[in-house]
């Protein structure tokens, strides 16, 4: 889903819809970390960034791999933001080129962008939306793609958790992860936690993306109305690990070791 909510006002284009100082698609290439630098980040951050961009898209640079490729689209489900080797079902495609059926042509506000720029897009999505670069040989991290740390959300959204490298997939099936709601109290050391029921989705394998989605008696995917806390296993005996069996730096501090968490509540959809 490329968003009709809003992306961008028309800032970071000169007078042809290009992104500032770049008069042509010469210095774009069909690699993710180009687009990202040459037509993500100066254009489409206007409005897709942070926890407030619209319909849980945001572009910024090392999420927006995420939430675009083999993600479905929110405004028309049956579509993928980006569908590998296939630009013209791509929604994100049809948001650039207009000719999607729902919204308007994107960015909204602002003028078109020139087709050779997106014509590098396409190109991209066709050779099969492959990812950035993939990371040395320190231990892998984890990020939240949505939602944001300490965000509140709607009871339909995707978790999306993206991983800077490819991770052994075994390990995440093997009890690496669990979702835990408070239990209606905003606490965890109360007693009263639930263990929610996921369902796994890998969207990208390298580098790893993954998106949880809840599951009640009902088989709905809507979260209940609560306070949550994802956590991912760094700790022995059993760690999420990437294919050269580094295990996870969760905590950020540069080593191996440590849970990645992640806490945010949900509200009811209205």
């Amino acid at each position: 889903m490329w968003v009709a909510a809003c992306a961008g006002n028309g800032e970071g284009l000169d007078e042809n819809g290009r992104p500032a100082e770049q008069d042509d698609a010469e210095g774009l290439t069909p690699e993710f970390t180009s687009i990202q630098a040459n037509v993500l980040t100066p254009v489409c951050t206007t409005c897709h960034s942070g926890a407030a961009a619209p319909l849980g898209l945001r572009l910024d640079e090392g999420v927006s791999y995420a939430l675009l490729v083999n993600a479905p689209s929110t405004e028309v489900p049956s579509l993928l933001r980006v569908d590998p080797g296939d630009p013209d079902n791509s929604y994100l495609i049809q948001k650039l080129e207009g000719t999607a059926t729902v919204g308007a042509r994107m960015p909204l506000g602002g003028s078109a962008l020139p087709p050779e720029t997106i014509a590098v897009v396409r190109q991209w999505i066709l050779e099969g939306a492959i990812g950035p670069e993939q990371a040395g040989t320190q231990a892998p991290s984890l990020s939240s793609a949505w939602p944001m740390e300490g965000a509140q959300v709607t009871s339909n959204t995707d978790l999306v958790i993206a991983a800077d490298r490819e991770l052994d997939v075994s390990l995440l099936r093997a009890g690496t992860v669990m979702l835990t709601r408070s239990g209606g109290d905003a606490d965890f050391t109360n007693g009263n936690e639930v263990i929610v029921n996921t369902v796994l989705e890998l969207r990208s394998l390298s580098p790893t993306v993954i998106a949880l989605h809840a599951t009640h008696d009902d088989a709905n995917r809507e979260w209940l109305a609560d306070t949550y806390r994802l956590r991912v296993s760094g700790q022995p005996p059993l760690a999420l690990a990437d294919l050269s069996s580094n295990v996870l730096d969760g905590n950020a501090d540069g080593t191996s070791g440590g849970d990645f968490e992640l806490t945010f509540s949900v509200e009811q959809s209205r």
